[in-house]
């Protein structure tokens, strides 16, 4: 589809059921869309391009959702959630020599799905599932438009990297391209995940040693221990889902400083706040001891934002900071309290911001003023605008 304005839903010419709902996803997938969206009373919806659009001309049935999860998924799954907790999953299709679902032999895609029950509509219960589309060729790093010191920087001996930004920003996606291309240029550094679920798959036949991802709930009960576990088996790369408690810091920091590399993800908008999130995970008591430690091996941080263009793709505006020997006794020297700031303030004096990005790619017109505003604060578009003005 050339033109994003028109998006033809699919035909489902052999009704619905299990086997044309995969064909859908399929479908899905060769229309470049990123996310499936569907619930009980509603049409089925894809994000396509940044934009909600119908993919049906029919209104699902609560009754018929659930049993098309049971068939695709397992009962157990629309039991939990139906339980009030909910679930996570991945979804692998593969192809084979009938083209089953319209996919070549050999060829797989896979889908992270997210399963809540909600009210919706009419409905007072409902299913709903939302899958993100995780493509099958993972983008080669060489060609994400990486700054050259932030590329030279990404896999080092040792130490924390963290990659930041909101649900949907392509975390995943520079994590994968990053694995790949270690798998391909170092293949000497051996490669361990703990992910939830388990998103790409990073190994490739002839691949001296295919990664080992492990999935939180199947293989390893948390990211704590999934990293402990690693530390026993010569790991080079510790890749972590999220940084999302304090076992998991707490182990990420001594991985760090026992000389494996993690390279993990957290919920951030600036790289100033990624240290003061962690901390928050830490007793206060604690938090002066942790901070010193995180210093001792965090070895950048970066945060990404997809933009949507007005050619009706997508492009990465990032804000990093790498920790070299200067700014880490900058830091040092000050209140733990004040590092957030600081690194903010050198992005910002600097003219690194997404915002500043952003702000260019608007006057270039490859940006509408609408996705320019979602890429900054009210105060930094005044702050733009004043500057432009004078």
């Amino acid at each position: 589809m050339t033109d994003t304005a028109i998006f033809e839903p699919f035909p489902f010419e052999g009704g619905l059921n299990s086997l044309t709902l995969r064909d859908f996803f399929v479908w899905c997938a060769r229309q470049n869309v990123s996310d499936i969206h569907i619930q009980g009373g509603n049409h089925l919806v894809v994000g396509h391009h940044g934009r909600l659009q119908k993919a049906s001309r029919f209104v699902l049935a609560d009754d018929i959702l659930s049993k098309l999860v049971d068939e695709i998924f397992n009962p157990e799954v629309r039991a939990t959630v139906r339980g009030g907790r909910p679930v996570d999953r991945a979804l692998q299709l593969d192809g084979d020599i009938n083209q089953r679902y319209g996919l070549e032999r050999g060829e797989r895609l896979r889908f992270r799905c997210n399963f809540v029950q909600a009210t919706a509509g009419r409905l007072d219960t409902t299913l709903a599932l939302t899958m993100r589309i995780i493509p099958s060729l993972i983008p080669e790093l060489t060609k994400m438009g990486l700054e050259n010191d932030l590329f030279e920087a990404l896999l080092p001996s040792n130490g924390i990297g963290l990659i930041g930004g909101i649900t949907g920003s392509g975390k995943s996606t520079l994590l994968a391209s990053t694995y790949r291309y270690c798998l391909d240029h170092d293949p000497d550094r051996k490669i361990t995940t703990i992910e939830d679920p388990i998103e790409y798959i990073f190994g490739r036949t002839g691949d001296i040693l295919e990664p080992t991802q492990l999935q939180i709930g199947r293989d390893v009960a948390t990211y704590g221990d999934g990293i402990r576990a690693a530390l026993r088996r010569a790991p080079s790369i510790i890749g972590v889902g999220e940084m999302r408690d304090l076992d998991t810091l707490s182990a990420g920091i001594l991985a760090g400083q026992l000389g494996h590399f993690n390279l993990t993800t957290v919920h951030i908008h600036s790289p100033g706040e990624a240290i003061p999130r962690c901390l928050t995970l830490v007793p206060a008591e604690m938090r002066e001891a942790t901070a010193r430690d995180l210093l001792g091996v965090l070895q950048y941080i970066v945060v990404q934002k997809l933009l949507r263009t007005t050619d009706g793709q997508r492009q990465a505006a990032r804000e990093y900071i790498i920790f070299d020997d200067p700014l880490r006794t900058k830091l040092a020297g000050m209140p733990y309290v004040q590092w957030g700031q600081h690194i903010d303030s050198i992005i910002r004096m600097e003219r690194r911001r997404i915002a500043d990005q952003a702000w260019r790619l608007y006057q270039e017109n490859r940006i509408d003023r609408r996705e320019l505003a979602s890429a900054m604060t009210t105060y930094q578009l005044r702050e733009l605008e004043k500057e432009k003005s004078s």
